[in-house]
């Protein structure tokens, strides 16, 4: 059967069997199909498979929803079928959302139904639901022939519920022809208690009184995933591990064999020869088990990281500080830990103590510590390949990952306490650095969010006690300026919210509010809230940043929260954002002509802020060399992310997706120069020493309106506006006049008035 389209004219029993089968566009029929001419949908196969290789299964479903031409195409149908059912689709899938709503089991049951000899054979890799049953996997194995990748790490040991569930033991008895030719296994860890056991009660079944009585495990009948699956894996040659960080930090001895012994004895006794890549998704804590002697790890020869991941989750989390990972004496353990024993802990002849202890020594959520497990692992293998399993071009990272900002905790009479030295002093830090430099191609991006403010460090944590904020800023510039010495430049990102959600307030849209200080002395010492001076610890930093990229949120100003239902900016919100506009003044008069090597400058800001910018003198000075450049993107409306794609095999709509929620238009320009020479901007007060130079405040009339010469970026409208306003008048008086006379003489010759011109209707 042909696959379902919008456009292909099947007929109705061919729906029901549709991959994308989708009641709101029905097929329309008795109209045949429009010749295409578009150069696109000319190219050849070979050449259109190419391009597919960039593309995934949303965009492949863009494609044959949107372009005719496209909703018959085979490439497009084994793109759309390569990977249909992915994590994200059945990742923390709770029992109702399973069973009825369109997400879970309906989901699945459409793409069962959508199969057929067609494409069958597209389907390489499959992601499965933890209430998926043994029949679904026995329906792959007997349907999906062309399947070699499958991916289980949904799946978890206990769940919470009143119906039966199958066991490893089980699954592995059912289907052992499907594992017999998969080359590629995504799990879950299976030596990871907390991973499996910390699953909310409403996750699986909404009754807290269900808790015990219907708690069930997979290894009830005697084994894990990796002692009844693994052994029938005959191919595989990939095997990824996935693990959230449960924040678990005390291990007894019984914790240690768990986490450790079982991790490596699960791969090292029962993964078949022919397995020699290792993904590990959650790389700590974990990660020392590579330097350590608990395994040769003969057979692989390639090792992923998921870096990037561990970089994202614990990028506002754990910069702070590090919470060190503790051994403890004894294997007890609690009553419900029994379904997850496999009773291998009295037989183990390891010394879980010492192993512990090594396996976790300085682990925590420190990045010096990664860093230097990455350089111990690449000294000790030096025959196995390491490298992220995602890209590291762009990843955020917080200043304080590469800093230690913490005052040590003593007591306080004591003087003259040595403080912990900076990662970026350790010379194997630096190597390491170099190396995701080189391999892994490391261009971090550092969020500057939380610096930007006039009282920092007072709004940082306040349980934590901070070193002096000179010290801060010390260690700052020499952590950037190590940085540059390895050839890794340094990008700066204002307005980087892709970890948090904004809040209601303004706090989640704007930058410049008023802060609270005191003033005066003695009896007369009091607080006021002063206008920002856009101080935010920049100046010793500054001549070294090499891109900076400043970007506002889609509901700013924000008060209304996200998809406010105000069309138009209120008297208040006017005010705010006037009151954001001078602080971008002090912003570019203080820090833009310290940019001496700025070479990329990316702006995602309101028009009206984007204008105001062309009166700010530093600013206009920065961009007047003749070496700079300018890409202007059109805003075609606001991107949600999320809310911005259409998901196959299910039935979701959002009908705002494409539509900004506010009418503020948003500029977007990148100004940019392939020159890396230093500008020659000179400072406006050489005197100046930088302290004074980021403290002293910025005079009213500093940041005043005045008039300013022709700008090629910020070119004279309002001159040009006057000038064509004058022209059009004068053109709309002559040409009066004549149709006047025209009138006049057409009245005089046919006796009828001149009809009026009709409106036409102005569209949005």
């Amino acid at each position: 059967m042909a696959p379902y389209s919008p456009s292909d004219g099947s007929s109705s029993s061919s729906r029901d069997t549709s991959p994308l089968f989708d009641p709101d566009f029905p097929p329309r029929e008795g109209r045949s199909s429009k010749a295409q001419t578009s150069p696109f949908l000319q190219l050849p196969n070979d050449i259109f498979k190419c391009i597919l290789d960039y593309l995934d299964r949303d965009e492949a479903w863009s494609l044959k929803r949107l372009c005719r031409g496209m909703s018959t195409s085979k490439a497009v149908d084994e793109l759309l079928y390569r990977y249909p059912l992915q994590l994200n689709d059945v990742r923390d899938i709770r029992l109702n959302d399973w069973k009825y709503r369109s997400m879970g089991q309906i989901r699945w049951n459409n793409f069962t139904e959508s199969v057929n000899d067609s494409n069958r054979r597209y389907v390489q890799k499959l992601a499965m639901s933890h209430w998926c049953s043994i029949a679904d996997f026995q329906w792959i194995e007997a349907n999906l022939l062309g399947l070699t990748s499958l991916d289980i790490s949904a799946i978890k040991d206990f769940v919470w519920t009143p119906e039966e569930i199958w066991t490893w033991k089980e699954l592995a008895t059912a289907c052992p022809k499907l594992f017999g030719r998969l080359e590629e296994l995504e799990v879950s860890n299976w030596a990871d208690y907390t991973a499996h056991s910390r699953i909310e009660y409403s996750y699986s079944y909404n009754d807290y009184r269900f808790k015990q009585k219907f708690r069930w495990s997979r290894r009830r009948d005697g084994g894990s995933v990796a002692s009844m699956i693994f052994p029938h894996c005959k191919r595989l040659k990939t095997l990824s591990i996935r693990e959230r960080y449960s924040g678990f930090h005390t291990w007894n001895e019984w914790e240690v064999h768990q986490r450790v012994c079982c991790l490596v004895d699960g791969v090292s006794q029962h993964c078949p020869p022919t397995m020699t890549k290792l993904r590990v998704h959650d790389y700590a804590p974990y990660r020392s088990l590579f330097s350590t002697d608990a395994s040769a790890w003969s057979n692989i020869s390639d090792v992923e990281i998921g870096l990037y991941s561990w970089m994202e989750d614990r990028r506002d989390r754990d910069v702070i500080g590090p919470i060190p990972y503790r051994i403890t004496q004894g294997h007890h353990h609690r009553d419900e830990e029994e379904a997850f024993d496999d009773k291998t802990y009295d037989g183990c002849k390891r010394d879980h103590m010492a192993l512990g202890n090594h396996v976790v020594q300085g682990v925590g959520a420190s990045f010096e510590d990664l860093l230097q497990s990455l350089r111990t692992i690449t000294d000790k293998y030096p025959s196995v390949k390491i490298k992220p399993i995602n890209t590291l071009r762009d990843i955020t990272l917080h200043p304080f990952h590469l800093v230690n900002v913490n005052q040590r905790r003593g007591n306080p009479q004591q003087q003259n306490v040595q403080q912990q030295p900076d990662p970026v002093s350790n010379q194997e830090v630096q190597e390491a650095l170099r190396w995701l430099a080189e391999k892994c191609d490391w261009k971090p991006i550092l969020a500057w969010d939380s610096m930007m403010c006039d009282v920092f460090p007072a709004n940082l944590e306040p349980s934590r006690t901070f070193l002096p904020k000179a010290d801060v800023l010390s260690r700052i510039q020499t952590m950037v300026s190590t940085l540059r010495s390895l050839n890794i430049p340094i990008r700066l990102s204002i307005g980087d919210r892709t970890n948090n959600c904004a809040s209601s307030g303004l706090d989640g849209s704007l930058y410049f509010g008023d802060y609270k200080t005191l003033v005066g002395e003695g009896e007369n010492r009091h607080e006021v809230l002063a206008p920002t001076q856009a101080s935010f610890n920049l100046t010793g930093i500054a001549h070294m940043v090499d891109e900076l990229t400043i970007q506002y949120p889609v509901d700013v100003p924000g008060i209304h929260g996200w998809l406010g239902s105000s069309k138009r900016p209120t008297d208040a919100e006017k005010v705010l954002l006037q009151r954001e506009m001078k602080g971008w003044r002090r912003f570019w008069e203080r820090y833009a002509r310290q940019f001496k090597n700025l070479k990329k400058l990316t702006a995602n800001v309101p028009n009206d802020i984007y204008s105001d910018w062309g009166k700010c003198s530093g600013l206009r000075e920065l961009l007047s060399d003749d070496r700079w450049q300018i890409l202007e993107v059109e805003e075609k409306g606001g991107d949600f992310g999320f809310f911005g794609s259409y998901f196959p095999f299910s039935s979701f709509r959002y009908n705002f997706a494409r539509k900004r929620p506010r009418s503020m238009k948003f500029v977007q320009r990148v100004f940019f120069r392939e020159d890396a020479k230093p500008l020659n901007i000179a400072p406006l007060d050489p005197g100046l020493t930088d302290q004074e130079r980021e403290e002293n405040p910025i005079a009213e009339e500093a940041i005043a309106d005045r008039e300013f010469s022709e700008h090629r970026f910020w070119p004279a409208k309002v001159e040009k506006k006057e000038k064509d306003k004058g022209k059009r008048k004068a053109d709309a008086a002559g040409a009066g006049a004549g149709a006047g006379e025209n009138a006049k003489e057409g009245m005089k010759e046919d006796g009828d008035g001149v009809e009026p011109p009709s409106k036409k209707r102005k569209l949005d």
